[in-house]
């Protein structure tokens, strides 16, 4: 997915749990779910306000109330929530990339069915060799909230999570992961070679020389074989 530079509000439809489907009355819900693969981290955080906190939510997106988000508010907010997200490794710090940031329309939130998601990335280069600690941890807190973080089974051979935690309220997630190499293919065997059976000479002479020539040199082996024989053979006295 190609990063996008600015906040879109586009009406989505996104696959939650029911609970966050249902309309919110109170507080910011903030759901984060990491996935490990081979070579990056993903991560991907949806925001759901409830009714009574729609309006500063509405108003950190929308500062001059003209209910539209510009580009430059768009990056304003985008810039203030991504320098509040955290992936390290072996306490590492590693930068981070937004891939997509999609959005209900401002005028969803006074509902509280409105969502925010937010996908980015870090890329572990070097650092996805062997076992390795990733910590993944989301601070950004405009007003009181409600945290919620997970991690997704690797889908990737080759990456295995060992054991996860979690901090108290949820805004810190642990993970202890090994990074292996995918195994190679089985090489196919060959086919045991077998040994031909052997032919007679007649039949070996047949296939070499075709069956003409062949009858010819039959003819005169018989022949010398005749000879033989008889110079062999003694009269009786």
């Amino acid at each position: 997915m190609k990063p996008i530079k600015t906040l879109t509000f586009l009406a989505v439809g996104l696959s939650l749990a029911t609970a966050l489907h249902a309309h919110r009355l109170e507080g910011l819900i903030q759901s984060s779910l990491v996935e490990i693969e081979p070579s990056q981290i993903r991560v991907q955080v949806t925001l759901i306000p409830g009714v009574d906190i729609a309006p500063k939510i509405k108003a950190l997106l929308d500062p001059n109330g003209d209910g539209e988000s510009s580009e430059i508010e768009s990056k304003a907010w985008t810039g203030e929530f991504m320098a509040r997200q955290r992936v390290t490794v072996d306490g590492q710090s590693l930068p981070l990339t937004i891939q997509t940031v999609r959005s209900s329309p401002l005028s969803e939130l006074a509902d509280g069915h409105a969502e925010i998601v937010i996908d980015y990335t870090a890329e572990l280069g070097k650092l996805a060799q062997g076992q390795r600690t990733i910590v993944c941890a989301n601070r950004y807190e405009p007003i009181p909230c409600i945290y919620q973080c997970n991690g997704i089974v690797p889908k990737t051979p080759g990456v295995r999570i060992d054991n996860h935690r979690r901090d108290v309220g949820q805004q810190e997630l642990t993970l202890a992961v090994d990074f292996s190499e995918a195994p190679a293919p089985a090489t196919p065997t060959a086919p045991a070679q077998r040994e031909m059976p052997r032919m007679p000479t007649a039949i070996a002479i047949s296939l070499l020389m075709g069956v003409s020539g062949a009858r010819a040199a039959v003819t005169a082996i018989a022949g010398r074989r005749s000879r033989s024989t008889k110079g062999q053979r003694q009269d009786p006295v």
